[in-house]
């Protein structure tokens, strides 16, 4: 057997995303192999679809760590795909750094996707490297100025391969246009809510080396809606020391790994100091307020501009507009999924 397609999962999120391409490589009679880190839910939500994978490496969250880390990932997937059997004819990821590194030194075709150009060391070590850059328009608008600005020449902007779009479509898409794996219609009794009140969902900032040190606003947050608004809370820490603090509230619900697609799906707002789960709600039509504490990107700045989200720190403007807007539905974005020019690609690579 050989393969057609290695696809490395770094992130939580990514199997969301990559879920339907998968499904569609399995639909074509094509090969692949899927690769992952420990972090975070990653693996359980890799399990949730059913997927086999192979795991190498894990996340550190020291500058040490992180370089030690990422070394020996290289090695160990340098040794994995360069087995016959294995060696694939296109590599594909999502911000993995890695990826680029292997494929570019085993000589393999390389696609990337990227929607976070505010992370430089990310950026410097696999942009220069990869063979096809893909980005939401957001993405490249806001890459096209930092390249300007900082006259830095990560790719050559012409040659992105741009969708009028956000990565979480292909996210949302994976469950809501699947038969496969279809929305769970018992989530919310999984999670012993209450369904006669509104449920808001709360995500803690990224702990990652573009967003460190900045004041997690939660908390305020958390007592403010309690204290003015009756509705479940759901709240998903990053940290153990972020659940700890929010576990001294009482009547709010910190799961463990979920399926948190289906969960939004049924929720009335989203609050999220983060980027992909407040994307994910805005696509699916859900209120939604970004307190992230750092620049919006370029795909958050998108979704703004468009009213399908709002941006604020101000801790009173937060409680007012889920006070106003907690269950007024938002009609669904109709945005693209870049599922479809990623297979596109995969294809033209490997009829070269």
């Amino acid at each position: 057997m050989t393969t057609d397609v290695w696809i490395d999962l770094t992130n939580s999120p990514h199997i969301h995303y990559f879920s339907r391409l998968i499904e569609k490589l399995e639909k074509e009679g094509l090969e692949y192999i899927l690769t992952a880190r420990k972090f975070q839910s990653l693996e359980d939500l890799i399990n949730i679809y059913g997927y086999e994978y192979v795991s190498f490496g894990e996340h550190s969250s020291t500058l040490s760590g992180k370089l030690v880390n990422s070394t020996n990932r290289i090695m160990e997937l340098t040794k994995f795909i360069s087995r016959k059997e294995n060696v694939p004819k296109v590599a594909v990821a999502k911000h993995s750094v890695e990826l680029p590194r292997v494929s570019f030194g085993l000589n393999i075709p390389s696609i990337f996707v990227l929607d976070n150009e505010t992370a430089v060391a990310q950026n410097k070590l696999t942009l220069p490297l990869v063979d096809e850059l893909i980005c939401p328009i957001g993405t490249k608008n806001k890459l096209d100025v930092i390249q300007k600005n900082k006259n830095i020449s990560y790719f050559d902007i012409n040659s992105i391969l741009s969708f009028e779009g956000t990565c979480e479509v292909a996210n949302i898409n994976s469950r809501s246009k699947s038969d496969k794996y279809p929305i769970d219609n018992a989530i919310l009794y999984e999670l012993g809510i209450d369904t006669e009140l509104p449920t808001i969902v709360l995500r803690s900032c990224p702990n990652s080396s573009y967003c460190t040190g900045k004041t997690d606003l939660l908390p305020k947050i958390i007592e403010e809606l309690l204290d003015k608004i009756g509705c479940n809370l759901v709240v998903f820490p990053r940290t153990r020391k972020q659940r700890e603090i929010y576990s001294k509230y009482d009547n709010i619900i910190i799961p463990k790994t979920i399926d948190a697609l289906s969960l939004l799906h049924f929720s009335n707002m989203m609050i999220g100091a983060g980027g992909t789960m407040n994307r994910e709600a805005a696509v699916m039509g859900i209120p939604t307020i970004s307190c992230y504490p750092e620049t919006l990107l370029g795909v958050d700045e998108y979704l703004t501009e468009k009213g399908y989200m709002v941006h604020t720190t101000d801790l009173s403007e937060i409680i007012d507009y889920a006070i106003t807007n907690i269950g007024v539905k938002n009609k669904v974005a109709d945005l693209e999924d870049p599922t479809e020019l990623m297979f596109q690609k995969i294809c033209e690579k490997m009829s070269r």
